[in-house]
């Protein structure tokens, strides 16, 4: 209980917490909330390139020749040709000979005259003919001769001519209005007079000429400089490096399925910081960049692609690769011209390849060349 108007006291100290209570038991799960909006659609994501396209197939096999079909039923026969001309009759033949006339018989003797027959009896009567057929029709007669033309009629009198309109009066002209009076020229103003020439001014006096100034003392020649080093030497006239090979001679050259075969060129062409070694190319001996020419004549035995390349250390350079479908025994010319970087020992040489194991011909004359010119 309070004091009257009292301070309130100090509070009491805080008694100890008591034991934790019970945990109620679990409640019952509450109804599924609503399910969320879905979400936009995120953006589709970008389409992978497109793989390169496989190496083309092999041609199949040709498969083996179908039976043969049925022969054809004859046809009817064709109606018989007309019969040929009758040839001329040939010449009547020469009449034998008459033979002589032989010697007259004797007349026999006459017999005695036999009794007269009976009448015989009248035969019925035959059937009627039949009706003979019309006589083909006469020729027409003759036109008759046209009789002579009669007189001709009177022409009638021409009428009297009628009477012509009469033509109308044409008014007069008017009288053409009088010209109008060209006033007089005016008098010419008069020729203003000249001015005279006003006096020339008098020529200014010279002034002095000025003192020379002193010359200025020349200073002492500076050191010479040092001899700066000597540049790299310029290319000389021409090209630094070039080479060349080919074949003037007939050559068969026996290609496998999709492998590639070099093409012999045992014949060299005049060359600078560049070798034939190996055999059938040119090895260049400075990098730079080159021009490649390359040119060969090619014919098959047997319809296929073929497919020539030049080639760098035995890879294909591809700017020179050609293939074409051929035909057997039809010749077809693969050429180019291209710029490549080379390195100094790189080999430059040409090969074919087939899709199908085939012998391929490189006939007389210059039939493949291959050269190369250092330009940079």
């Amino acid at each position: 209980m309070n004091g009257l108007d009292g301070a309130t006291g100090p509070t009491g100290v805080t008694g100890p917490t008591g034991p934790q209570g019970l945990a109620g038991a679990t409640g019952p799960t509450g109804p599924q909330g609503l399910a969320g909006v879905t979400g936009p659609t995120g953006p589709q994501g970008l389409t992978g390139a497109t793989g390169p396209t496989g190496p083309q197939g092999l041609t199949g096999v040709t498969g083996p020749t179908g039976p043969q079909g049925l022969a054809g039923v004859t046809g009817p026969t064709g109606p018989q040709g007309l019969a040929g001309v009758t040839g001329p009759t040939g010449p009547q033949g020469l009449a034998g000979v008459t033979g002589p006339t032989g010697p007259q018989g004797l007349t026999g003797v006459t017999g005695p005259t036999g009794p007269q027959g009976l009448a015989g009896a009248t035969g019925p009567t035959g059937p009627q003919g039949l009706v003979g057929a019309t006589g083909p029709t006469g020729p027409q007669g003759l036109v008759g001769v046209t009789g002579p033309t009669g007189p001709q009629g009177l022409v009638g009198a021409t009428g009297p001519t009628g009477p012509q309109g009469l033509v109308g009066v044409t008014g007069p002209t008017g009288p053409q209005g009088l010209a109008g009076v060209t006033g007089p020229t005016g008098p010419q103003g008069l020729t203003g007079a000249t001015g005279p020439t006003g006096p020339q001014g008098l020529t200014g006096v010279t002034g002095p000429t000025g003192p020379q100034g002193l010359a200025g003392v020349t200073g002492p020649t500076g050191p010479q400089g040092l001899t700066g080093a000597t540049g790299p030497t310029g290319p000389t006239a021409g090209l630094n490096a070039f080479g060349g090979k080919y074949s003037n001679t007939a050559q068969t050259i026996n290609l496998g399925i999709g492998t590639q075969t070099e093409i012999a060129l045992p014949n060299a062409m005049p060359n600078l910081n560049t070798t034939y070694t190996p055999t059938n190319s040119i090895t260049v001996a400075q990098a730079g960049t080159y021009e490649i020419n390359y040119y060969s004549n090619v014919s098959v035995a047997l319809g296929t692609t073929v497919t020539l390349a030049v080639r760098i250390n035995g890879t294909n350079i591809p700017s020179t690769v050609i293939s074409r479908i051929l035909s057997v025994g039809v010749g077809s010319i693969y050429s180019g011209s291209v710029l490549v970087t080379l390195a100094a020992g790189d080999v430059i040489d040409m090969a074919l390849s087939a899709l199908l194991a085939v012998g391929v011909t490189l006939g007389s004359g210059v039939n493949a060349t291959l050269s190369v010119k250092k330009v940079n």
